[in-house]
């Protein structure tokens, strides 16, 4: 709920002149309280106590493992923050990425903006004071099913546990793909994933498998990790 001193927002950017202009543009709106603007590190680990709105940017190719590291920020404000509670409102220059669209919805953020929608002041406060529209889903529904990607997958779960285990590194690495090894790797991968097998031009393989090949592995990680060349703005 909103308190006596307005909507209370927090801001979040890693870069520092986007952050400093919509803190100080929110700041100078009537209605809304800035109760800090933060990096994604420092807002994964934020409280959000008493938060009615948090402003995530979406990306920071800048972060080695991960180019999306607002969906962390995201996950981070639902583990202590219900919908009904705190609205998330993220803002990206990767509008039509279909693995920022499944990633952010996968986290449970409520609205979806490209940078060039909140361009100027007064469509920035009335998307924190109004928002609208949801997050979208892909603009390219073929996309996901060329990677083994299906309603029942979980693709940041999947990012996660691939991270914590190194898996782009050893990925790259690899010397015998059919090894006991890497069959028990592709299982714990997709225990968490849930992709169906596909071959790189998304159809069944020829013989029957039951897990991600890691040549798939390997493309979906790309996908779900690395920005990609950002596509024009939509049109408003």
């Amino acid at each position: 709920m909103t308190g006596t001193h307005g909507k209370r927002v927090v801001v979040v950017d890693d870069d520092d002149i986007s952050r400093t202009g919509i803190v100080a543009i929110l700041s100078a709106t009537p209605g809304v309280e800035v109760i800090a603007g933060l990096d994604h590190r420092a807002a994964a680990g934020w409280s959000y106590e008493g938060v009615d709105v948090v402003l995530v940017d979406a990306a920071d190719e800048r972060s080695p493992d991960d180019h999306f590291p607002g969906v962390a920020v995201v996950e981070a404000v639902r583990r202590v923050r219900s919908r009904q509670q705190t609205t998330v409102i993220v803002l990206t220059g990767h509008f039509l990425d279909g693995a920022v669209r499944r990633r952010m919805r996968e986290a449970r953020a409520d609205y979806f903006y490209h940078r060039s929608q909140l361009g100027d002041a007064a469509r920035l406060r009335a998307a924190v004071l109004q928002p609208s529209g949801g997050v979208p889903g892909p603009a390219d529904p073929e996309e996901e099913i060329r990677l083994g990607v299906s309603p029942v997958s979980r693709v940041n779960a999947a990012v996660a546990h691939a991270l914590a285990e190194h898996l782009p590194e050893r990925l790259g690495e690899r010397a015998s793909p059919r090894s006991r090894a890497w069959i028990r790797l592709r299982e714990r991968f997709n225990r968490q994933a849930r992709l169906a097998p596909t071959t790189s031009d998304g159809r069944a393989p020829d013989r029957t498998q039951s897990l991600p090949s890691l040549p798939q592995i390997a493309r979906f990680l790309t996908w779900a990790t690395r920005v990609k060349t950002p596509p024009p703005p939509p049109d408003e």
